[in-house]
């Protein structure tokens, strides 16, 4: 199995009651292998930009779509609190809220910055 090299615990200093909101998430992930982190990492790295070029153009419907994906990404790799982080930024987005969105996408970039 692969390991991350970078922790997700600051997600949930970003977001309240997170440990309500990651069960649906939580998947085995005995079978997540480097391949499968590699290409993890490929897509949470283009979708990261386009959450950023969503927030740059004030465009919810492109940043909902970016974080509806990653919402399915997370739990996939043994990482269920990404798919919490895709979730909320999904549901900022829903609601025209792209501002409060602007500092999950932060720490989103700043922690792919610790990935390989």
């Amino acid at each position: 199995m692969a390991i991350f090299p970078v922790n997700v615990d600051w997600i949930a200093d970003l977001i309240p009651g997170m440990s309500t909101k990651i069960g649906p998430f939580v998947v085995d992930t005995e079978e997540v292998d480097d391949e499968l982190v590699a290409v993890f990492i490929e897509e949470i790295k283009r979708l990261a930009g386009d959450l950023q070029d969503g927030l740059f153009r004030n465009d919810p419907d492109a940043v909902r779509m970016a974080a509806h994906s990653i919402k399915g990404m997370g739990g996939t790799v043994g990482l269920p609190e990404i798919s919490v982080l895709g979730l909320e930024i999904e549901n900022m987005a829903k609601a025209n809220r792209l501002p409060d969105a602007r500092p999950l996408v932060d720490g989103l970039v700043r922690w792919m910055a610790g990935l390989s």
